[in-house]
């Protein structure tokens, strides 16, 4: 179990540590000039990786680059965000624009961003991952939607890169959040785990599935759950959330009180459910568990944080 009573911090991805300050980002004046001044910074990346700086091997840094270092086939991508005090911080993909390697060597990398958050958010909570994971979300976004869903015709980036517009028919875009429920169900002084197919063996976490339209996300708990497992939920109650740029998600972690116990797969969500109780729930957390069960999301992941929430609360 962890030390650290980890549900009580903010969780990975989330803590912004920016000004957004999204009242500029419309002024084009503005952000233009900011996107020549030498003394804006750049977080950049490359095949969705951000660039790190790992001299210090024992923390980590984004590795900024100043605007004379980015060429100006990759300002194209250029979005808006925040201010750092008076500077101005932009993320930009660097895309076929450069070679991968052309921006690496001496201490600096581009690196995948869960290992990244990974190592940030290993000893205590770090507000960087979330300034790496809205910038990810955002080039992301604009990776895969250079065209109009109306019209088909190429858009074009504006509002700092929070917006698209389409110069065919005028309709706008904007950056798309999925919204998931992920629910620590629990009966009593147990707790329902699954395991999806494909995963490693043993390897169990609480379960989860995206809101569809028309759902609250109290409907979309009670219908994943009773889809997956058969069982019937009643109370359902809000926990805390977290953004999560894979590609680009808001997870809303709840606690949902089951009124059934019978399992009834649907083994094309979920390869096996199972209860447990919260005295094997905290030897799972504190041992590590076993090759036939373990309890595994990684300290970045809400479900570990519902998980060790529910574990510490008297029955």
């Amino acid at each position: 179990m962890s030390t650290r009573a980890l549900y009580q911090e903010p969780c990975a991805f989330a803590g912004f540590p920016l000004d957004p300050a999204d009242h500029l980002r419309s002024d084009a004046k503005w952000i233009g000039e900011r996107l020549g001044d030498p003394g804006s910074l750049f977080l950049v990346f490359h095949k969705m990786k951000p660039l790190m700086d790992v001299s210090d091997r024992t923390n980590p840094v984004p590795g900024f680059l100043d605007r004379a270092q980015i060429p100006d086939q990759a300002m194209e991508t250029a979005v808006f965000l925040g201010l750092l005090e008076e500077t101005a911080i932009f993320a930009v993909d660097l895309g076929e624009s450069i070679a991968e390697g052309e921006a690496t060597g001496n201490g600096v990398k581009f690196i995948d961003l869960r290992s990244v958050a990974l190592q940030l958010f290993e000893e205590e909570f770090s507000p960087l991952p979330a300034l790496l994971g809205k910038a990810k979300s955002l080039l992301d976004w604009h990776a895969r939607h250079g065209c109009c869903a109306v019209c088909g015709a190429a858009t074009e980036i504006s509002t700092a890169g929070y917006l698209r517009e389409c110069p065919s028919c005028k309709a706008q875009h904007f950056p798309r959040t999925d919204p998931v429920v992920i629910m620590l169900v629990h009966r009593g002084d147990r707790m329902l785990i699954g395991r999806s197919p494909g995963w490693p063996k043993g390897n169990y976490s609480a379960l989860a599935g995206f809101v569809e339209p028309g759902e609250t996300i109290e409907e979309a708990c009670r219908r994943e759950v009773k889809e997956e497992t058969g069982i019937e939920i009643g109370r359902v109650d809000y926990i805390k959330s977290q953004p999560w740029p894979f590609p680009s998600s808001l997870m809303i972690g709840l606690f949902a009180e089951a009124e059934t116990e019978d399992i009834r797969l649907d083994e094309k969500e979920l390869e096996e459910a199972r209860w447990i109780n919260r005295a094997q729930a905290k030897m799972l957390l504190l041992t590590g568990g076993s090759e036939d069960i373990r309890l595994t999301p990684f300290h970045i992941a809400i479900a570990r944080h519902l998980i060790e929430k529910w574990v510490d609360m008297e029955e």
